[in-house]
């Protein structure tokens, strides 16, 4: 397992160098061409604002990977490390259809769920809809009826119950358009709520994005480290390498500057991508600042190897974190700071470990490597016996003495737990810090999907809603028109000799009653209906029954349930109705 660390950057760097000239000279260039297009649409996508020749696009984009051009990625990608980046992006990729996947069984169930309610209340409307258009035939019937029974039956009683059908029609018509208003008021108030959570979520994305990038920062400065030649040359002088890496940083330094007053000086239609690229030029400009101080301060000391390099940058480190702890003005900005700080803590700790030979790096197939970059887990020598790699790609963290071949299902279960509980002191500060980074996104992704996916459901179910409304409106009007019409008829108005004034009274009455039970009415409502009823002309008896009727109205409230309200606007009617004075009719005229 163990390997000469001098030989594995030897070996790396053959298999690359006989991997690219297997591709003949348009062969390579097709390949670059492609990935460079790649890049540079990438690049677009994610900072609308830039303009520019696909090649300085594509060149921008690899420089926050420290590559240079397109060919560099196609050396990386057949390295080691480039095989592992592209199992780990795989693996990655299945996670997320797994998470997806589940959320769009989740949305299915509830819409689902919801269709079957609108599919209820459709059904409902469709056996009224259907009532509606058939309400002449019915009126006919009924007439008939009537006719047939008595020949000599009045007009004004034909009529009557023809008006009284439509009444109970209209009063289902009103009583279904009532609870589609409730249930769109429901929808509303939820699609508001919906509506401020996007809004809380968006603004939590934002801070999310300025923490990561001050995160960034730190490991940034991190893997400047992490990437010396620590393992593959632990005891070469670090001067000579301290003296190449500062005349690289100088140039970087001016090219990221060159890209601020350029940026400056830009102005750019979206804010928050001009503000997103003025975070990325600042964190690069910070990091190589850092970087050029420390070694600066460095030169003129004598540091003979890079243990000692990174034993002067930890103490260095932990001097500023304990100079921030000592701070208490803006303390959130501080803790992302002293994170931050802890990050590089951690990070550079293990590197001293490693290179005291206390532990060793081990990549995701658990082979040991020399590069933190390639590193996953960093254990000591007898524990990297214990982390054992499943077929199915998941770890386990097995006891020193046991036997992997004779260990039973319980057994395996629970060191999968037990690696899960040591994970994050057996992974790299670095893969920690990537997976972190990346738990964040993947819940933040997952809200607003969810948020959305609700949203799209809600919206579905306002506009059925809203369909189902107007057409109950629709069958509402042609019932009152058609009661209007007979009420209106001069032929049946002619057979009745009718009190204009006490009619119009009672009339209004029965408007009043109905307005009580289809709202839920004020209690000065109810008082205005109660004196209505006492300066009416209604016998002392049915004034009576319609007290006690008022009584059963609670104010602000509609009464429920639905049988119940119909019951009583028919007691109130009917108690009206009866207490109306009869008509007086020509007995010499009958209907032909």
């Amino acid at each position: 397992m163990v390997s000469n660390r001098s030989e594995i950057p030897q070996r790396s760097s053959e298999t690359v160098t006989s991997m690219w000239p297997e591709l003949n000279e348009a062969e390579q260039q097709l390949m670059t061409g492609r990935l460079q297009q790649w890049f540079a649409d990438i690049e677009k996508n994610n900072n609308p604002g830039n303009n520019g020749t696909t090649l300085s696009l594509a060149t921008r984009f690899l420089s926050y990977f420290g590559l240079k051009n397109a060919a560099e990625v196609f050396y990386f990608l057949k390295t080691a490390g480039g095989m592992e980046t592209i199992t780990m992006i795989a693996r990655e990729l299945m996670r997320q259809e797994e998470e997806i996947q589940s959320i769009r069984e989740q949305n299915e169930e509830a819409m689902q769920k919801r269709e079957h309610i609108v599919f209820l209340l459709m059904g409902l409307i469709a056996e009224r809809e259907a009532l509606a258009k058939n309400v002449d035939q019915l009126f006919r019937v009924e007439i008939e009826r009537h006719l047939t029974k008595d020949k000599h039956a009045h007009t004004e009683t034909i009529s009557s119950r023809a008006v009284e059908i439509i009444d109970a029609m209209i009063d289902n018509y009103l009583s279904t358009i009532h609870a589609l208003d409730l249930e769109l008021n429901k929808l509303e108030e939820q699609l508001n709520e919906i509506e401020k959570e996007w809004i809380a979520i968006e603004e939590e994305e934002e801070q999310m994005e300025v923490y990561h990038e001050e995160l960034h920062a730190h490991f940034d400065i991190l893997n400047t480290f992490l990437a010396m030649p620590i393992l593959s040359h632990p005891q070469e002088n670090p001067a000579v390498f301290v003296e190449r890496r500062r005349s690289i940083l100088i140039q970087d330094l001016e090219r990221y500057r060159e890209q601020e007053a350029l940026h400056r000086n830009t102005t750019s239609e979206d804010p928050k991508t001009q503000e997103k690229e003025r975070r990325r030029i600042c964190r690069h400009i910070k990091t190589i600042e850092h970087e050029l101080n420390f070694h600066q301060a460095h030169l003129s000391q004598t540091v003979t190897n890079y243990e000692e390099l990174f034993r002067l940058a930890l103490e260095q480190t932990r001097s500023q974190i304990q100079e921030l702890k000592s701070q208490t003005s803006f303390p959130r900005q501080l803790d992302t700071q002293i994170e931050g700080l802890q990050l590089r803590e951690q990070g550079l700790v293990s590197a001293l470990k490693v290179m005291r030979n206390k532990k060793i790096l081990l990549n995701d197939q658990l082979e040991q490597v020399f590069d933190f970059s390639q590193a996953r887990f960093i254990v000591k020598h007898e524990e990297a016996k214990c982390l054992i790699q499943k077929d199915d790609g998941s770890y386990a963290l097995i006891p020193k003495d046991a036997d992997p071949q004779k260990m039973t299902q319980e057994e395996w279960e629970q060191a999968k737990c037990n690696f899960n509980q040591e994970k994050v002191r057996i992974q790299t500060p670095r893969f920690n810090f990537m997976e972190k980074i990346q738990e964040n996104l993947q819940k933040q992704i997952q809200r607003k999907e969810q948020h959305l996916s609700l949203r799209e459901i809600l919206q579905t179910q306002r506009s059925e809603m809203h369909r189902a409304r107007e057409k109950m409106e629709e069958t509402l009007s042609i019932a009152q028109t058609r009661k209007a019409t007979l009420l209106s008829n001069p032929r049946l108005s002619q057979r009745s000799v009718l009190k204009p004034e006490p009619h119009a009274s009672y009339k209004q009455i029965v408007e009043k009653f109905e307005s009580l039970i289809l709202t839920a009415p004020k209690k000065e409502d109810i008082e205005k209906v109660r004196d209505v009823v006492k300066n009416s002309s209604i016998p002392p008896e049915s004034k009576g029954k319609l007290d006690k009727l008022i009584e059963q109205i609670t104010p602000e409230k509609i009464m429920e349930p639905q049988k119940q309200r119909l019951q009583w606007l028919y007691s109130a009617k009917r108690t009206i109705m009866d207490s109306s004075p009869k008509p007086e009719v020509d007995p010499t005229k009958t209907m032909k």
